[in-house]
This record gives C-alpha cells, structure tokens and sequence, in this order.
C-alpha cells in the first residue's frame, strides 16, 4: 500500500497539556500566570503548527522470536518488549506525524529572548500537541484496523520495547517521511522535534492494547475465542477486548 498524507486537526485543552508541565501534585489549582501561560502557548502552537501524518500499511513478511520483517518495505521491527505483541499479525500500519518546523524555530527563539518559563510552558504544549496528532491518527487506523475484522495490537514507536532508536532512519525511509518534511538526524532523533513514529499491528486473534506481553493462545487456532466452536469447552480462553465502540 502506498503511503497515505493526513491533515489532522489540532484542538487541544487544559487537561492534555497539564501531564507535560511535570509540576508534581499541587493542592487547590494552579497559580493565575500558569495558565494564562498555557492560554497564550496553546494559541501561539495551535497558529503555528501544521499538523500532519502518514499511514502505511505494510503485510508481515516473517515473525521470528524477537524479529518482525516487513514485506516490500526496508524496515524490521526488533526487540523482544515490541515484537511479541506481533506475533499474530498479519500486516502492520506505519504511523508518522509531525507538527512542522515552525514550532522548533518559535522554542529556540523563546529559549533566547523569553523567561525560562515562556520557554517551559510553550515545550509543553508543543508535546501535548504532537502527542494529540499521533493519537488521532492511531485512531484513524484502529478505524481501518477494525473494518478489516482484525484487532490492533498496542502501538509501539522505535526506542520502546527493545527496538532501537537507530531504526528510526529506515522507518522514516519506509513511510516516505519527507513527503511532510520528516527527517533524522545523525544521533537518530526525528526532525522536526514534534514528531513521532510508531507501528501498530493486525491482529486476527483477541488482542488488548496493552504493553504488557501478551498471553500465548494455546489451541493456537486463527479463529478467536468468540467465534470458536469449541469455547464452551475451552479449559482456557484468552479475554475478549472490549467493542469497538467502547475506549481503545
């Protein structure tokens, strides 16, 4: 599948921001020049930024312990923490997302001529805004996971679970990244700053998106445990996920 370019929306609040600004537990609310901190920075990001994303969706050539290797694409997803939760799967859908250069160039300029805590406070919004764009575009694919009648896995990004961070270059590589200006530097950190890979997997059995390791299905069979003709039977069945209409 040809790699595909998303405009996402940026509509951020109070409430995603906060977990970024890591000020500890505070009793009653947080100061006045705090958020009005946050107020003009989530407007300052919310102009500036020019979310986009990239999905591909890349079928599972072979699985070997701690090894995934993707068919036509120059990535393999390794490491025993990331791979295990693929196991299952079938194919597996690259994610890129990006809020282009002009947020990297407003922190410099900020870190120069503003207070510490201009500087601070806008890092911190600027995070929760790329955390919001890889979200919705995990959801998008979870959408297209789900039509498919395949269950999504947890989604994993190169660094994590013991893939890493030097296979960024051929990620970005594999999802044409420079197609919304994605690039790696020599120390294999993306560019811009605010941006953020990740994989996530097709699954034909019952998966939960959890980053625990999953739980090994002992029949090993491709049918899932609700649709089993043996599950009244079964000694062991795996948990059903939860719908499709409840939270991923």
């Amino acid at each position: 599948m040809r790699t595909k370019i998303v405009n996402l929306p940026l509509l951020l609040n109070r409430e995603e921001i906060y977990p970024f600004l890591n000020i500890g537990p505070i009793s009653g609310p947080l100061p006045a020049n705090i958020h009005r901190l946050v107020d003009t920075y989530v407007k300052r990001v919310t102009q500036l930024a020019r979310p986009q994303g990239l999905i591909r969706v890349c079928p599972i050539n072979s699985t070997t312990r701690g090894r995934v290797t993707l068919d036509d694409a120059g990535l393999v997803i390794t490491g025993a923490g990331a791979t295990g939760h693929f196991t299952d799967c079938e194919k597996v859908t690259l994610l890129a997302a990006t809020l282009g250069p002009r947020i990297d160039q407003c922190l410099a300029e900020l870190q120069q001529r503003a207070g510490a805590a201009d500087a601070f406070i806008f890092n911190a919004v600027a995070a929760a805004a790329a955390e919001h764009t890889i979200e919705t575009l995990d959801a998008l694919a979870v959408q297209d996971i789900r039509r498919g009648a395949y269950y999504p896995t947890a989604r994993f990004s190169p660094g994590y679970g013991g893939w890493p961070l030097e296979s960024q270059q051929e990620f970005v590589a594999c999802i044409d990244g420079e197609q919304i200006g994605l690039s790696v530097t020599p120390h294999h950190l993306l560019q811009p700053v605010k941006s953020i890979t990740a994989v996530i997997g097709w699954s034909r059995l019952p998966v939960t998106r959890s980053y625990e390791q999953p739980r090994e299905k002992p029949c090993r069979s491709p049918l899932t445990c609700r649709d089993c003709p043996l599950k009244e039977k079964c000694q062991n069945p795996m948990r059903e996920p939860l719908g499709p209409g409840s939270d991923l």
